[in-house]
């Protein structure tokens, strides 16, 4: 069995973390559950991938328009993701 994948990354707006983000799978290789994680003070966060493929993360938090991103894991492998956030 493989292990799952790691997706760390980070929500930016400009330069500046987000912190408290909400960052969440919006689509994937596989059906998701509706879990999320928030961002760190850092703005970093950490996803666990099920299996290996493309998956599209969205993050949203208050004061921002949402963004998305795509990231592709394989399996046991870690992938790196920065997401923006423009404030409104």
């Amino acid at each position: 069995m493989t292990s799952p994948a790691v997706i760390r990354g980070i929500v930016l707006s400009g330069r500046r973390p987000v912190a408290g983000a909400r960052v969440f799978f919006r689509s994937g290789p596989t059906d998701l559950p509706d879990i999320a994680a928030m961002s760190g003070r850092d703005g970093t966060f950490v996803l666990s991938a099920p299996v290996a493929g493309a998956y599209q993360i969205g993050a949203a938090a208050d004061g921002f328009d949402p963004s998305t991103a795509t990231v592709h894991v394989s399996g046991g492998q870690t992938a790196s993701v920065t997401l923006r956030l423009t404030a409104r």
